[in-house]
Formats: structure tokens, C-alpha cells, sequence
């Protein structure tokens, strides 16, 4: 690490966050101060979670680059969290500018890490064809607080000769008595796919296929990942370069599933591409297999390569946020999401309402439940200047937003047959839409002053609570 000050810079970031910010989420994972990314290393062990995720806690107050770590927090019951030390410094040659995004493997009463070392040369170099290594590393911990002992397992040159150096973010899968590793990349085509690796160690993986679209699917597939979904195995990614549509793959970035015909060892030809979302925020989506059998969902709410990819909360000295945790299942050819059972904790008294006479509600962290009857258009607007709005007769939701709530987003559209239900979620700065029971969702960063919800007259029924924020604990030796 070439800043020898980097944790004393970070301790004092921390000792400066903790002024009450109405934009901060209460019931949303943030950064303590910085920025955050991706979520990483998600698992179980014994009865605690482990959520990591990428973090520059100095982003905010830095021009220019500074080296990302891993945050981490711990939970039982996704009510109560524990705000962890950090967990990976870039302290080594070969991570010196970021600890970038991968995976947890729990094994013999050990956690282990892995990640991508990144490494950016000084000259004139493109980063795609050369100037970058993209090491991958492994780290190691006895209590799943404090990790040592990283071991370099590849380099770029490791990877086959047709890849680029954007070779990145190890994801380990343990399937049939063997550990996977997969590995989002580049080729020299610019075409996007994910190198499969096998081990029966987790210390020496051998090549043993790719997987990829038949025809290109964009040119980079980053945070792979693998999860089974009542008996369907999915292909998680995020393809990047994707032609935009009036209807789909509206952002910069994309982020959803592909299903395949068969597990890692021969994984077949991915399906069709199923998008997560439909709004403007949610990327690098990872899962977590829980002990009770449950696979649950955790995403970045952000874009990186937007107009929007700071938002105002960073002149308050944090930025960004993680999705609320969603349970998946797979159900007739489609991946459907519904928020965490135990977020129902968090619920306070329900408010029911006839939609034939236009309601307003005020709050910036509430759980909105609106369900026409068929063939009506519902129009909610939010806070300042954004909407959202289903119309019958164009089949169309379109989520709007203005310059004060959207800061620099705009409009996202989804095509949808019928409404049934119109599940939202606020908190701060954020927006979660539930469409139909979890067919759909609409993700996105939301800001400005005001605290009204309005709904004009509809033929149906609606439901208001306020929702409570997590309790979260004090990170231990500040988090450092």
C-alpha cells in the first residue's frame, strides 16, 4: 500500500460520520463514510451472516482514486447488525490499488476470502489490454473477524491467452464434492464471458471450461456467480455493453441471470438473459445459500459509469447502499424476489385506505402497498418531482424521476400486462418497488426535502406502515 497513513486516514473518516443525515437508509446497509460497492464473501457460519462489500472510505474527501477494502458486517437475524473491523487492506504488492470484488468459502471452521488484487501500472496504458493485474488472492480467518495470511493463487498469467487483463472477481462454488471457481472476463474479441475453474483444495484450480451466449452478449461479464432455484441452476452476472432498449437493459450496466441446462462441470448454453431490475440502481448482485435452505439476494444499489454515479449524499461524507436482502425462487421459466421474512419485524402499525378518494402519506421510511382492481391506471407521486405510474391501456410502469429527486436520473420503463400489486419500500434515499408479488422489482437512489407520497383516486385499496431502522452496533477497534 503505498499510503503508509491509509488506516489512520480511514480511523479519522469514521470518527467524523456520525452526524444524523435524514438522506442516510435506516433499514439499508451503508458505509460508515466513503463510498460502497459491490457486496462480497456473503455466507454462514454457524447462526451469524457474513455480508463484506467493497468500500473507499476516503472517496468522499479524495480527488482521484484511493484503494478500495472490504467492509464487513455480521447479523443473526438481518434485525441486529454488528458493524465489523475491516477485513482486507490493499497491503500487498499485488493489491496495491483495491481490494476488489469475490467470494467466502467456510471450511473446517475457517473462513476464507477470496478476492481480485488490482494492480494499475503508471504509463500509457488502455487497463484492458495492459497496465492491469488482476491478482487472485485468498485470505483466511480463524473467527471471522480478523484475517491474515494472503496467498497469491493466479495472475494474468494464468488466464487463458485469449483474455484481457479485465479477468476478475472469483466467485467459489462447492458442487458434487468439488470447489468452482468462477471467474468474470474480457477476451481479446471483446466478447463477455465466465472462465470455470475446479479444485479439490481451493488452492490449485485447473481450467476446465467457459461458459458464453452463442452470439456475443456484451463485451465484459463481471461478479459471477452460480445459485440452484427449486431445481433450476442460474448463471448470475453482469454483462456489460448491451444496446439499449425502450423497455430493457436501460442502464449503463446490466445485472440479472441466465439460466443453464446442467451444473459447473457441464454447464451447456446459457438461456435467455433475465434482467434483476428496472430501475436505476442495482448491480453487482451476489447470493447467499442460508443454512434453512434459502437463497437470498444482496446488490449493490448503485451504477458505476453514469451521469448519476455520485449522488449528494457524497458531499455529506457517505455514498451508496446495499439493497434490501431478497429471497429468490424460480417459478414457471421465471425468477421472482420478495423482501426477507424477518424484515417483517421492522413493520410498525398498518394503515388501510380505500383508493377511490386521493391519499397522501408523509414519511421517508414506510412500506406502501397499493393493489388496483384490473384494468386501472395508479399514479404515486413521490416526495418533490418523481412518479411512478402504471398505465392499462399501454401496459406500461414507468418509474419518473426530476432533477431534485432523480439527482441526474430520468426515466425507466417496464413493459407489464396487468397490475396487481405495488409493493414499495422507502428509506432516506432509497426506493424499492415490488411489482406483482416479486415478478419484477424497480431499484433506485431517490432524494430531495420533502416526505409526501400521493396517490390519486384509483379503484382498489391501499396500505401504509412506517418501518423502524435496524439496530446496528458500534464497529469494534473503529472498524480499523
Amino acid at each position: 500500500m503505498e499510503n503508509a497513513n491509509y488506516r489512520e486516514q480511514i480511523a479519522r473518516a469514521f470518527a467524523r460520520a456520525a452526524a444524523p443525515d435524514p438522506w442516510r437508509p435506516g433499514y439499508h446497509l451503508t458505509p460508515l463514510a466513503g463510498t460502497l460497492g459491490d457486496p462480497n464473501g456473503l455466507c454462514q457460519a454457524g447462526d451469524t451472516y457474513h455480508i463484506f462489500y467493497v468500500t473507499s472510505p476516503l472517496a468522499c474527501q479524495v480527488a482521484g482514486r484511493t484503494p478500495c477494502v472490504w467492509g464487513h458486517y455480521t447479523t443473526k437475524d438481518f434485525i441486529r447488525y454488528q458493524r465489523e473491523p475491516i477485513a482486507i487492506f490493499p497491503d500487498d504488492r499485488r493489491d496495491r490499488d483495491g481490494v476488489y470484488s469475490g467470494s467466502a468459502l467456510v471450511k473446517d471452521g475457517k473462513l476464507f476470502l477470496y478476492y481480485t488484487g488490482n494492480v494499475r501500472h503508471q504509463g500509457d496504458f488502455d487497463y484492458i489490454h495492459a497496465g492491469r493485474e488482476q491478482n487472485v488472492l485468498r485470505v483466511e480467518s480463524e473467527d471471522g473477524i480478523h484475517f491474515s495470511r494472503k496467498t497469491l493463487l493466479m495472475t494474468n498469467a494464468d488466464f487463458p491467452a485469449d483474455m484481457t487483463n479485465h479477468v476478475r472477481d472469483p466467485q467459489i462454488v462447492a458442487q458434487n464434492g468439488r470447489l468452482y471457481m468462477l471467474l468474470g472476463a474480457r477476451t481479446l474479441q471483446d466478447t463477455g464471458c465466465v472462465l470455470v475453474y475446479e479444485s479439490e483444495d481451493g488452492s490449485r484450480f485447473q481450467l476446465c471450461g467457459r461458459i458464453s451466449t452463442a452470439e456475443p452478449f456484451g463485451y465484459m461479464w463481471e461478479c459471477p456467480d452460480f445459485a440452484v432455484l427449486d431445481g433450476q441452476p442460474l448463471l448470475i452476472c453482469c454483462p456489460q455493453g448491451i444496446p439499449h432498449e425502450a423497455c430493457r437493459y436501460q442502464n449503463a450496466h446490466q445485472c440479472g441471470c441466465f439460466p443453464l441446462d446442467g451444473g459447473l462441470a457441464a454447464p451447456g448454453t446459457p438461456g435467455a438473459f433475465q434482467p434483476f431490475d428496472y430501475g436505476f440502481d442495482l448491480y453487482a448482485a451476489r447470493t447467499l445459500k442460508a443454512d434453512d435452505g434459502r437463497v437470498l439476494l444482496f446488490a449493490w444499489m448503485g451504477m458505476s459509469e453514469t451521469a448519476y454515479g455520485r449522488n449528494p449524499s457524497a458531499a455529506r461524507g457517505w455514498d451508496q447502499a446495499l439493497a434490501m436482502p431478497r429471497e429468490l425462487c424460480w417459478r414457471d421459466g421465471q425468477l421472482w424476489q420478495k423482501p426477507l421474512a424477518e424484515l417483517e419485524a421492522l413493520r410498525g402499525p398498518r394503515t388501510r385506505q380505500d383508493g377511490r378518494a386521493p391519499a397522501r402519506f408523509h414519511s421517508r421510511r414506510c412500506e406502501l402497498r397499493v393493489r388496483p382492481e384490473p384494468g386501472q391506471d395508479v399514479t404515486i407521486r413521490l416526495y418533490e418531482d418523481a412518479a411512478l405510474r402504471f398505465s392499462a391501456d399501454e401496459k406500461l410502469l414507468t418509474l419518473e424521476m426530476g432533477p431534485v429527486c432523480g439527482a441526474g436520473r430520468d426515466l425507466r420503463r417496464m413493459k407489464l400486462d396487468r397490475l396487481e400489486e405495488l409493493d414499495l419500500y422507502l428509506d432516506g434515499s432509497t426506493l424499492e418497488v415490488f411489482v406483482n408479488g416479486g415478478c419484477a422489482t424497480m431499484t433506485s437512489r431517490i432524494f430531495g426535502a420533502d416526505d409526501t407520497l400521493a396517490l390519486d383516486a384509483f379503484a382498489g385499496v391501499a396500505e401504509y406502515c412506517p418501518m423502524r431502522a435496524f439496530e446496528i452496533a458500534d464497529a469494534r477497534e473503529n472498524g480499523v
